[in-house]
């Protein structure tokens, strides 16, 4: 089995001695695990407050590394994010962008993210909402930063029904709320853990719901790729989630 992976990270996390990878050491590590695709974001955009100079940077270095495709990070409490999504569209094949909304401080229900979903619905490009970064107990004790609520997602995925969109690092707990009040909600799999986790979560939600994330740096690569490896479900379901739905969600 081999994987597709909806959440990798790039670059400096001033909170933990992770591993100093480049771009190609990245796509190294990732091959070692079997994942042979995998959709990045640069882990400075969270902290700057333009992500523009780090996002042009990610798409030039991407150019060179087929397995790896861009994400770029949109900061909607910044007036010029619609100019930088442009100019991402002109220098690649824009598959996605990323929100971080709880770093950046805003709200799904801001104005610009209504636009953004609009102008992503008519350009068919596929929204990542990343809910934390950080299990919120094993934060740095100077920098306490909550996900994002069950409660906005809830909004969100209501406000814009024909709207799929895929949120990264939600709990078990949270999927399980989110599961039926929110049928055009995907998630991966990074931050819940349970036993028995996928056949689990298939109970409630469709299989085309789930994706692979491996969370790396900030996780172990490999822990996430054994969720599915040791899961009790199908083969062809294992394929499905730990690549097909990506591969399709994405146009990969």
């Amino acid at each position: 089995m081999t994987f597709t992976d909806c959440n990798l990270s790039f670059g400096h996390w001033p909170f933990a001695r992770l591993p100093k990878r480049s771009l190609p050491q990245l796509v190294a590590h990732l091959e070692q695990h079997k994942i042979k695709h995998g959709l990045v974001s640069y882990l400075e955009t969270l902290f700057v407050p333009d992500p523009d100079p780090a996002n042009r940077e990610l798409l030039q270095s991407c150019k060179r590394l087929p397995s790896l495709t861009p994400v770029p990070v949109l900061n909607l409490s910044l007036p010029n994010w619609r100019e930088s999504l442009e100019t991402y569209r002109a220098k690649t094949e824009l598959k996605a962008v990323k929100l971080y909304p709880n770093f950046h401080n805003y709200s799904l229900r801001s104005k610009n993210c209504a636009r953004l979903t609009e102008y992503l619905a008519d350009t068919n490009i596929r929204l990542i909402i990343n809910v934390r970064m950080l299990d919120e107990r094993h934060q740095y004790h100077g920098l306490k930063i909550k996900g994002v609520s069950v409660k906005q997602l809830i909004a969100y995925a209501q406000r814009f029904p024909d709207f799929k969109f895929l949120c990264t690092g939600l709990f078990r707990p949270e999927i399980l709320e989110l599961a039926d009040s929110c049928p055009n909600l995907c998630t991966d799999l990074s931050f819940a853990d349970w036993h028995d986790l996928v056949h689990g979560l298939l109970e409630v939600m469709s299989p085309d719901r789930l994706f692979f994330g491996s969370h790396t740096p900030l996780m172990v690569t490999e822990a996430n790729t054994y969720k599915l490896q040791a899961s009790n479900i199908t083969t062809a379901l294992k394929t499905q989630i730990a690549s097909g739905n990506a591969k399709r969600f994405f146009r990969l």
